[in-house]
């Protein structure tokens, strides 16, 4: 009867430890759970500020190139419309050109 006590203890001993390893495991695991929530936090916040950072100059570079495109066209079609108003008009001539081409 004492090697069947001793037996049981042995194994209730194991059982003990077996329980400690689990609960170690679950401790660990949550641990790396908190630390993993923890940098996917601390990154994402970086990753966001980084973002907003290299939008915003992008978009302050598209608004000064579209500015700059804006003011090229509108020089060009003032400059057009100068030359067109520079320009004499021959009615006479273009009558008679009508007149060639029509009748």
């Amino acid at each position: 009867m004492a090697e069947n006590t001793s037996e049981i203890d042995a194994i209730n001993h194991l059982l003990e430890v077996e329980k400690n390893a689990a609960a170690l495991i679950s401790d660990a695991a949550e641990e790396a759970d908190r630390r993993l929530a923890q940098a996917r936090a601390k990154y994402n916040a970086e990753y966001k500020t980084r973002y907003e950072k290299e939008t915003a100059r992008l978009e302050a570079e598209f608004q000064a190139a579209h500015e700059q495109i804006a003011e090229k066209y509108q020089k060009e079609i003032d400059s057009y419309k100068e030359s067109l108003a520079a320009k004499t008009q021959d009615t006479n001539a273009f009558s008679a050109t009508l007149e060639k081409l029509i009748f």
